[in-house]
């Protein structure tokens, strides 16, 4: 099923990104699918929207980017498992890839530390 174009999302901060606080009919014309399509998604496993009340569903920032790339990975023909099995190794690399900035930064403070400490000038004796 082809998708209406997308309204631009407004910018919200980091912080906010995972709260719930869109409705299934908000999300629908601000991705440009139908609400159908959506609880498919739900129903396959791929996404796992907030209930409010144990009812409406809410959807939060992240969700929609999800959901974009969901939408994207079927129009090019991925099946619901192909899907899944896309979006998790694109987590575990989003994961690996802030591992490795970690210890990027351990090596370039432990440097700095060895730096300084061949340059400090020897007391005398």
């Amino acid at each position: 099923m082809k998708r209406k174009p997308r309204i631009p999302a407004q910018n919200t901060g980091e912080n906010n990104a995972g709260m719930p606080k869109y409705t299934i009919g908000v999300v629908s014309q601000l991705l440009g699918l139908p609400p159908q399509m959506l609880r498919r998604y739900e129903e396959a496993g791929l996404l796992e929207p907030a209930r409010q009340s144990g009812k409406n569903r809410l959807y939060s920032d992240q969700d929609l980017a999800v959901l974009e790339e969901i939408a994207e990975l079927y129009e090019q023909g991925v099946n619901a498992v192909g899907i899944r099995h896309i979006i998790q190794m694109r987590r575990q690399v989003v994961i690996l890839q802030q591992e490795v900035n970690e210890v990027r930064q351990t090596l370039f403070h432990y440097q700095e530390e060895q730096r300084f400490e061949v340059n400090l000038p020897e007391t005398d004796k």
